[in-house]
Formats: C-alpha cells, sequence, structure tokens
C-alpha cells in the first residue's frame, strides 16, 4: 500500500512538471508580433536637429535654409579692384579686401557696414619715380538676396561709401581732393553658396563705385571696378 502510494505521488510530480513547462512556451507562442518589445540597445530616432547626421539614413532629414543660423553675420572678403577713368589713367589694379558686419533682417533684406582698402601701383611716366598708394574706407550695403535651394542664394543691393588716399603721390599727379574725406556710391552683387553647416557659406562677389574725388585736371568719372570671394559666419 505505501509502495503504490508513493508511486502515485511520484507521478503526480512529474504531471505537474511537465503542464507548468509547456503552458508557459504555449502563451509565448500565442503572442503578436506587435505584442514583442524591441529592446535592441541601438534603437534611435532621427534627430532633427542636427544637420551633418553620419549616424542617420540620408533620409532620416531633409535639409532646408530654416536649419541654419540666421541674424548677425560676419563677412570678410578678397580680391582685386582697378580704375576706370580718372585715377584709372595714373594706377594699376591692385590688391583688394573689405570686412563687414551684417545682419539679415528677412531672409530677403540684409544690411552689411565695415571697412575696406586696396592698394596700387602707380603707372604714370616720371617724375615723380614710379611707387604706390593706399586707398582705404567704410562702407554700407544694402542688400536684396534671393535663395533659390537650401544651399545656393544670389543678392544685388546698392552701396555707400567713405574713402581717402594715404599719402601725396596723388595730389602730385593734380588729384588734389584724393586726401580728403570722400563719400562714393554704387552698386554690388554676389552669388553665395551655404555648407552643410549652419554657421559657413562661401560666394563670389562684384561691384562698383563712383569716386568723384578721384577725377583729376583731364575730367572723367573714376570708377572703382572690384571683384573676389568671400567667407560669411553666421552666429
Amino acid at each position: 500500500m505505501n509502495f503504490s502510494l508513493s508511486r502515485f505521488r511520484l507521478c503526480t510530480l512529474l504531471f505537474a512538471c511537465c503542464v507548468a513547462g509547456v503552458f508557459p512556451s504555449a502563451s509565448f507562442a500565442q503572442q503578436s508580433p506587435e505584442q514583442i518589445v524591441d529592446e535592441s540597445p541601438n534603437h534611435e530616432e532621427p534627430d532633427p536637429t542636427r544637420l551633418d547626421v553620419e549616424r542617420l539614413p540620408p533620409e532620416a532629414i531633409e535639409v532646408d535654409r530654416d536649419l541654419y543660423s540666421h541674424g548677425i553675420y560676419f563677412e570678410g572678403m578678397i580680391g582685386g579692384r582697378g580704375f576706370q577713368g580718372g585715377v584709372g589713367s595714373y594706377s594699376r589694379t591692385g590688391v583688394y579686401a573689405r570686412l563687414g558686419l551684417g545682419y539679415e533682417i528677412f531672409r530677403w533684406l540684409h544690411v552689411v557696414a565695415g571697412v575696406d582698402g586696396s592698394l596700387h601701383a602707380t603707372n604714370a611716366p616720371p617724375p615723380p619715380a614710379p611707387t604706390a598708394y593706399e586707398l582705404v574706407g567704410a562702407f554700407v550695403d544694402l542688400r536684396l538676396q534671393a535663395n533659390f535651394t537650401s544651399h545656393f542664394g544670389m543678392w544685388a543691393g546698392g552701396e555707400l561709401g567713405l574713402s581717402w588716399a594715404v599719402g601725396d603721390i596723388l595730389a602730385l599727379y593734380g588729384f588734389d581732393k584724393a586726401n580728403d574725406f570722400a563719400l562714393s556710391f554704387g552698386g554690388v552683387g554676389g552669388i553665395d553658396w551655404h555648407f552643410t553647416n549652419r554657421h559657413y557659406s562661401l560666394g563670389l562677389t562684384g561691384g562698383a563705385r563712383v569716386f568723384p574725388s578721384l577725377v583729376g585736371i583731364e575730367g572723367g568719372t573714376a570708377i572703382g571696378i572690384h571683384g573676389g570671394v568671400y567667407l560669411r559666419y553666421v552666429f
């Protein structure tokens, strides 16, 4: 009797273990794919605040101009400037540079103020002997800009400047007002290419400005023509 009872208890225990092992597996097998939570540590949502997302596929974010920095910017330009008429008969084309601080009032309207200067060798028969002079000044631009894509834009505007020549060489050639602070005026334009970076853009610019103080004894309007490349940093 005791031997039979022990066998019955052993069979009952084995049956209970089998039931406990089968039913959890069946319950897990009945779960839908939606109920299985992906606990992978590499799962990550797209970050819309970055422009240079190297860890996500290209379609994860669309770059547009609203993602760039806007407002105050610094602009540095290097190139050349020559003169047509007036002082142009006595000087060669020289190196031209300008530094400006701008503000983007609207996406399509900018104002820029800064300083500029150029270095020119004289081109006239002696005396006096050939030498060089500097033309330095300040300027204010009012620009209209059209943004055709997230990277490419074009701009143009008016320019008002204040300039004077350093040294007395131009006075010797008959330009009596060259050393005075004198107004100049004209226009400027350019093309702008914004990098895939919220702060930087690179561009080409060119313009022309009339210099009434650089009209010599022979008359003729003195027009300064400049062009070059610029780098812009938007804070």
